[in-house]
C-alpha cells in the first residue's frame, strides 16, 4: 500500500495547478461535445474517493445528494447551478483525498480481503483492496488527465508539470 499511496499523493500534488484557475462559469461548461463537465469530474472523483473511504469505515464527506449527480453512469449537466459552488467541489475532493490517504496508511492489508462491494469493477478488482488501490492511482489519474483535456479545450492553457525539469 506504500507504493500506492506515494503515487496518489503524487497525483494529487499534480491535480493542484488542474484545479487552480476553475471558478463557478466553468462548472457546467462542454468545451467539445460529448465532454465531461469540470464540475462533474471533480464531484466524481469526490464521491468515488467517498466510497473508498466509506469502505474503510469512515463517515461519508459529500452529501448523499451528490451520488445521484456523480456516480459511475451519470451524466454531466449542462446547467451550473446544478452543481455545488466551484470552490465547494474543490475543497471536498481535498478532503476526501486526504482522508482516504489516511485511511488506507491506518488500516491493516490482510484484513482488506472483504469482496469488492461495486460488482460492475469486480472482474478485474476482486476485493475492496484491490478496488481502492485503482481508486487511488489508475482513477484518479484518468479524470485528472480528462480535467487536462478539459482546461485544453476550454482555453485555459497549456498546464506545466510542477516537478517537470526546466528548459
Amino acid at each position: 500500500m506504500n507504493s500506492t499511496l506515494a503515487q496518489c499523493r503524487y497525483l494529487l500534488s499534480l491535480a493542484e495547478p488542474i484545479l487552480d484557475g476553475l471558478d463557478d462559469s466553468h462548472r457546467a461548461l462542454e468545451p467539445q461535445p460529448g465532454a465531461k463537465t469540470a464540475g462533474w469530474l471533480i464531484g466524481h472523483l469526490a464521491v468515488s474517493g467517498d466510497f473508498a473511504r466509506r469502505l474503510y469505515g469512515r463517515p461519508p464527506l459529500c452529501p448523499a445528494e451528490w451520488r445521484a449527480a456523480f456516480n459511475p453512469g451519470t451524466q454531466p449537466s449542462r446547467e451550473a447551478n446544478d452543481y455545488p459552488p466551484i470552490t465547494t467541489l474543490r475543497d471536498t475532493f481535498r478532503e476526501v483525498y486526504s482522508d482516504l490517504c489516511a485511511a488506507a496508511a491506518e488500516t491493516d492489508p490482510p484484513s482488506f480481503t472483504s469482496i469488492n462491494p461495486y460488482a460492475p469493477a469486480r472482474t478485474a478488482f476482486p476485493t475492496a483492496g484491490d478496488f481502492v488501490a485503482y481508486l487511488l492511482t489508475g482513477h484518479l489519474a484518468y479524470h485528472l488527465g480528462q480535467l487536462v483535456a478539459w482546461r485544453a479545450a476550454a482555453g485555459l492553457g497549456r498546464l506545466h508539470r510542477p516537478d517537470a525539469l526546466a528548459a
